[in-house]
């Protein structure tokens, strides 16, 4: 049996593509998915830095007593809330060459750390943390960055514990 030509109609050339109607449902279906992504990747990005600063700050209070131990010098950290810094002395003068200093100044709401905030310091009533030439912290107390992360530290050992609140 022959087919008639004139009423033979080739379909399948027309199934070949995506409707017009089924990309419009895919582009939609994709800016819900990023959408709500985004808003969860900006909590992950700040969580990221806080952590950052944390180390930040712990990786520099125990540079900061070795570096009393190993110089014989009395090194101390004074912490500024309104400027979100803090700055290292060597025997009351500024220790411009402290590593990842900028002369002796470090700023946790800088460059990578962007939206960090040092939200309350008490070590002792006071903002500073001194640690003498024999590597003795003479402050304890707690420094809080962003409202949920807290730095404890202890008295004479210097030792630090991070509590996430």
């Amino acid at each position: 049996m022959t087919k008639n030509k004139k009423n033979y109609i080739d379909t399948d050339h027309l199934r070949n593509g995506f409707s017009l109607i089924e990309l419009i449902i895919v582009i939609i279906i994709l800016g819900i998915i990023i959408a709500s992504s985004t808003s969860r990747l900006k909590d992950i990005t700040v969580n990221a830095r806080v952590s950052a600063a944390v180390n930040q700050v712990t990786s520099d209070i125990d540079q900061a007593k070795t570096i009393s131990m190993g110089m014989r010098k009395q090194i101390k950290i004074i912490f500024n809330q309104n400027n979100d810094t803090y700055t290292i002395y060597k025997n009351g003068d500024l220790f411009i060459d402290f590593p990842g200093s900028n002369n002796g100044v470090v700023n946790l709401s800088e460059n990578n750390n962007s939206g960090v905030d040092i939200t309350s310091v008490s070590l002792n009533g006071s903002n500073e943390l001194t640690f003498t030439k024999w590597g003795n912290c003479l402050q304890s107390g707690t420094i809080i960055l962003n409202n949920n992360r807290e730095i404890h530290v202890k008295n004479l050992t210097g030792y630090w514990e991070v509590i996430n609140s």
